[in-house]
């Protein structure tokens, strides 16, 4: 079992991490979603928890959700000296993260990510959310006691689910791990998910550890993001192919803007872990999702661009120059 150690948070990487749910002193209640579902009661089993099972997807990720859940941790007596388990993928670390915040002035969260998106990005760092207009618009950051990665659990997923989450892998490369975009290079499904996961989570860490609170340098994790996120509600596809398509977006502007000469790799890159680096889409519709999006500043967009893999740089970006690379890139 790999430790790793992200603020207060601690996180374990290994082989049946998930029987290390620690059984407390205090009483715990389990979040999850309807894929996860066998997992948590496995666990509510062993440490005596209620569950209680989130809708599936962003569907979670309300405030009208959130309200549901502190009713029930309420019936549930749940105190603050209790524990939210959240076991699930990305939405349901999100939305656990957020109750677990703002539940009796915030209470002790667990995490068990069981998708690779969430193991390794939105279950590590600390940030929570729940959407209204735009994604992710209200949130907290807000530090889980204890995450366990369990790689058995990830190695049984679908392909599907596998190539979602290689989107966030691949960013966490191209953003800050020249050996681990060679690892991808490399990958196909045949390839241990141990060692992606380790190093994609070790940038995130190191990234996190530096700026927990996204005052400057934690905002290299946007890479793709930006525009993934509005492709994400405008087209309809999952995140992870909105993400590589918000990728391919970044660095054709990156190209642009600050000379990036690597595009034609990121893609070839993205294309060999089987994303998408185009889609259907409107790109007037993109462009008023954007304008809503919180990094606005100034009537100019800032975006995570790439020097160089490994070179993140945000830099403001002006909607000609945006509007001309979204017309390029999408179908």
């Amino acid at each position: 079992m790999e430790v790793m150690h992200c603020g207060s948070t601690e996180i374990r990487i290994g082989r049946g991490a998930v029987a290390k749910v620690p059984l407390g002193s205090d009483r715990a209640a389990i979040l999850t979603q309807p894929g996860a579902e066998s997992i948590a009661l496995s666990v509510a089993r062993r440490i005596a928890a209620p569950v209680l099972v989130l809708p599936d997807g962003e569907a979670a990720k309300t405030l009208e959700v959130a309200a549901d859940a502190y009713r029930w941790l309420d019936a549930q007596d749940i105190d603050r000296h209790g524990t939210v388990v959240a076991i699930g993928g990305g939405t349901v670390t999100d939305l656990g993260g957020f109750v677990a915040s703002t539940y009796m002035r915030g209470i002790q969260l667990v995490s068990v990510p069981t998708t690779l998106l969430a193991a390794v990005d939105a279950a590590i760092g600390g940030k929570t959310a729940v959407n209204l207009e735009a994604k992710n618009l209200v949130g907290t950051f807000w530090d889980a006691h204890l995450v366990l990665v369990d790689i058995d659990i990830l190695d049984e997923l679908p392909n599907k689910l596998v190539v979602e989450g290689m989107a966030e892998v691949a960013k966490a490369a191209l953003i800050g791990d020249q050996d681990l975009v060679e690892q991808l290079e490399r990958y196909d499904a045949g390839t241990a998910l141990d060692r992606i996961v380790r190093a994609a989570v070790a940038v995130k860490v190191s990234v996190v550890s530096s700026d927990p609170h996204e005052r400057g340098g934690r905002a290299i994790l946007n890479y793709g993001h930006t525009v993934g996120h509005a492709i994400e509600r405008a087209a309809g596809i999952g995140h992870g192919h909105a993400v590589a398509v918000g990728m391919t977006v970044a660095a054709a502007l990156s190209t642009r803007v600050v000379g990036f000469t690597q595009a034609a790799r990121q893609r070839a890159l993205l294309t060999r872990l089987g994303l998408q680096t185009t889609c259907r889409c409107d790109t007037e519709a993109i462009m008023e999702l954007l304008r809503s999006d919180k990094k606005r500043r100034h009537g100019r967009l800032n975006m995570v661009l790439l020097e160089q893999i490994g070179v993140p740089r945000v830099v403001p970006v002006e909607e000609p120059d945006l509007r001309a690379v979204l017309s390029d890139t999408l179908s």
